[in-house]
């Protein structure tokens, strides 16, 4: 069985590969939508919290693009 952090570990990649390649989406964009700071997205995207809400910040953004 898969463990959870492997997931979630893997989702923040998607983003983060997600967000690079993207022409029209910035980590502040994201930010600014779940009224954040740029530099607390940063922490959650690159797994320094993992808090429930950051993981819920990461299941909110697989879900808002379908990653």
């Amino acid at each position: 069985m898969t463990e959870v952090a492997e997931i979630t570990l893997r989702d923040r990649e998607k983003i983060k590969n997600y967000v690079e390649s993207s022409k029209f989406l910035t980590y502040k964009m994201l930010a600014d939508r779940f009224g954040i700071s740029k530099s607390e997205l940063s922490l959650i995207v690159n797994g320094k919290k993992t808090t429930a809400d950051a993981n819920k910040i990461i299941d909110s953004i697989i879900t808002m693009y379908g990653l």
